[in-house]
């Protein structure tokens, strides 16, 4: 049996990026992954984060942080918009560099267990996090946004590399 060429392939989208172009997406996944890693777990992330990115940090805080202008009554009890968020972008990065639906499915999984085992570590590693189970769903959200944007960027991919192919030389 022969060699299967892109067009023969189900297992994956049409033509996907080369492999120094996912190499690249796997290397800010991992970044991103270790970030969430070290921003879940550390008692002093929110000054870890001003030292490191300055005054945008405090500009983006004053945006996101409903403390500086709402009534402690006011204010809501959870964090799930930034566990939302770093958790798609984790996941959006990682499943750019499978670049396989199968793969896609993995990574999901992976990236889930890892941000529960993150959960589970700030009540084992840290003295002012607690382990939440909203939290978890909300990484849990995270990461299914993050994978069904992925899967949109697929099929975009899939569709553009269809429509702008380069005609092959005929023999």
């Amino acid at each position: 049996m022969g060699r299967r060429t892109d067009d023969e392939r189900t297992v994956r989208p049409y033509r996907r990026p080369s492999v120094g172009v996912r190499a690249l997406f796997g290397l800010l996944g991992i970044g991103v992954v270790l970030f969430n890693v070290a921003l879940m777990l550390s008692d002093r992330a929110p000054g870890f984060l001003r030292r490191v990115f300055g005054d945008a940090v405090d500009r983006l805080s004053a945006r996101i942080d409903a403390d500086a202008r709402l009534p402690a009554e006011q204010l809501p009890d959870s964090d799930a918009v930034v566990h939302i968020a770093v958790w798609a972008a984790a996941m959006l990065f990682v499943g750019l560099t499978v670049w396989t639906w199968r793969g896609l499915v993995i990574a999901a999984i992976a990236v889930l267990a890892i941000s529960v085992f993150v959960e589970v570590g700030q009540g084992l590693y840290s003295t002012s996090r607690a382990v939440e189970r909203s939290d978890v769903l909300a990484n849990a959200v995270g990461v299914s946004v993050g994978a069904v944007a992925t899967a949109m960027a697929y099929l975009l991919w899939s569709a553009g590399s269809v429509l702008f192919r380069r005609p092959q030389a005929q023999p």
